[in-house]
């Protein structure tokens, strides 16, 4: 995985994209590490459109290959009692493994670990085209849950079909509570405007989601999403409290801020119309008003558009 953009600008001279290039390469420390990102890349991606964008995808690349990784071995528990990845954080700049790159700031891996290792997580495999819905605990006692499967278009807040169930999950365990058939999607659906949102709540609480999509994301009818989002600083908490939305779905949407600290989420999906609240707490002497001024964003259909 790529680090931030900003990394390679210490090291440049001048805006010349070649020299970030050169710098890159060199702070490779695997002889192999950028012919695999590029590979692994095409089997997802588009070209991304430079290299600000390059850095962007190879970030939910590798954020988006940990998770699934992390997830099975917790779906085969009985197999695989626990995942450690390579590797949690830099001691120099450069292109390299870690979740966390030098100057502190959490990659896209980072936050998708996060969500990976929850204590109970929903997850999915498929299986002869079939999705398996699992459920995983850790938890050393038993919790009443309700398992919600939507299927969802891209370009609306329109829901075409919807599978539930409310269950119990015992403690330390792993269960398949639900099965979508390919005979129970739609007839003639078109994939490429499609996708699964999965829910797990408890107590009418969400405390693991994720989004399945059915192809590749090169291959989908994805709009550009128009985000709007609304920052308002909270002084007693010494925090920023941004309420955000898209109007159809958007994939890693990106915060960035000139404040020191990380966001509570990033590197998220936004479901369309629906609103996300994330958090940015403020270290003592920093500008509140500027940082809400330096707000940027950017979702991963920039990236080849």
């Amino acid at each position: 995985s790529f680090p931030e953009y900003s990394t390679f600008k210490k090291f440049a001279v001048n805006e010349d994209k070649g020299m970030y290039s050169k710098v890159m390469k060199h702070h490779q420390r695997s002889s192999i590490g950028n012919s695999t990102i590029e590979e692994y890349m095409n089997r997802e991606y588009k070209k991304p459109k430079d290299f600000e964008s390059l850095l962007h995808t190879s970030q939910i690349l590798q954020a988006d290959g940990i998770q699934t990784a992390v997830e099975a071995h917790r779906r085969n528990k009985d197999r695989c009692k626990g995942t450690l990845y390579w590797q949690l954080n830099d001691c120099w700049p450069g292109a390299s493994w870690s979740s966390i790159d030098y100057y502190g700031r959490w990659k896209a891996l980072h936050y998708k670990v996060k969500e990976a290792f929850k204590p109970i997580i929903i997850s999915h495999e498929f299986v002869d085209s079939n999705i398996h819905i699992y459920l995983v605990s850790d938890l050393l006692q038993s919790i009443d849950c309700k398992v919600e499967v939507l299927l969802r278009q891209f370009a609306n807040d329109a829901i075409t079909n919807k599978w539930s169930k409310n269950l119990t999950v015992n403690k330390n365990s792993t269960i398949v509570p639900l099965v979508i058939n390919k005979s129970d999607l739609p007839n003639g659906i078109d994939k490429r405007h499609f996708y699964l949102e999965l829910k797990l709540k408890s107590n009418d609480e969400l405390i693991s989601s994720k989004n399945i999509l059915f192809l590749p994301f090169k291959n989908l009818a994805i709009k550009n999403p128009k985000i709007t989002f609304e920052a308002n600083y909270q002084e007693k908490k010494r925090k920023i409290v941004l309420k955000i939305k898209s109007n159809t779905y958007a994939k890693g949407v990106h915060f960035t801020s000139q404040s020191v600290s990380n966001f509570s989420d990033n590197y998220f999906d936004l479901q369309p119309l629906e609103e996300k609240i994330i958090e940015l707490s403020i270290k003592e002497g920093e500008p509140s008003q500027a940082i809400i001024n330096s707000l940027k964003y950017r979702t991963l259909w920039e990236n080849f558009n």
